[in-house]
C-alpha cells in the first residue's frame, strides 16, 4: 500500500504574518508546497519499521527538490554557529542571512524543534520555521501513540507567546493500493 496526502491544515504563529510573501522570496507559495505534497505518492519501503520513517525521508527529499526548482539554495548551516543542529531542510537565498528551517516531525521531538526555531530566531538566522506534523497520527501509523499531532503543536506554540515566525503544517491522507 502507498500513501497519498489528501488534507492540510495550517497555523501561523503571528497574526498578520504573510507566509506567502516570505515563501515567494524563496520561489514558492504555501499552495505550491501543498500541491507538491498532494501530487506525490509516498511508498512504504521498510517493512519492519513504521511508515512515518519513510514518509519523513520522502517529504524531505520532495521539499528539497521543490525549493531548488523555485530557485532557492539548500544549506546545512543550522540554527546557530555554536549548535550542531541542522533542520531537515534549510532553504536560503544568496546574500541573505535568514533562512527557512523545515522540520518534519513524526517522532515525539516537536518541542525540541520549536526550541530550535526559537534559537534560530534569537540568533537572527531564521526567516520562517515550518513544522510539518500529522493532523491525525492514526492516518499515518495507528500503532504509534507518541507521534505529535497538529492541535497539540499549535497549543504549545500559543502557550509560548513568542514573536518567532512559525508555520505549522498539518498533513493527513489515505492509503491507496500500490
Amino acid at each position: 500500500m502507498d500513501f497519498k496526502i489528501s488534507n492540510f491544515e495550517h497555523y501561523i504563529s503571528l497574526p498578520g504574518l504573510n507566509v506567502d510573501e516570505i515563501l515567494k522570496t524563496y520561489g514558492t507559495s504555501l499552495a505550491d508546497m501543498k500541491n507538491a505534497m498532494k501530487n506525490e505518492v509516498f511508498v512504504h519501503h521498510r517493512i519492519n519499521q513504521g511508515f512515518q520513517m519513510d514518509l519523513a525521508k520522502q517529504l524531505e527529499a520532495l521539499l528539497k527538490i521543490h525549493f531548488r526548482t523555485g530557485g532557492a539554495h539548500l544549506y546545512m548551516n543550522g540554527y546557530s554557529p555554536t549548535m550542531r543542529e541542522t533542520p531537515d531542510v534549510e532553504v536560503g537565498r544568496e546574500g541573505c542571512k535568514k533562512r527557512i528551517f523545515i522540520e518534519i516531525e513524526f517522532r515525539p521531538n516537536e518541542h525540541k524543534d520549536i526550541v530550535k526555531f526559537l534559537i534560530g530566531h534569537k540568533k537572527q538566522s531564521l526567516k520562517l520555521g515550518i513544522l510539518i506534523v500529522a493532523i491525525n497520527r492514526k492516518a499515518i501509523n495507528k500503532g504509534y501513540y507518541t507521534m505529535p499531532e497538529y492541535k497539540k503543536c499549535i497549543q504549545t506554540i500559543r502557550e509560548l507567546q513568542s514573536d518567532c515566525p512559525i508555520l505549522v503544517l498539518g498533513i493527513d491522507g489515505r492509503w491507496i493500493p500500490s
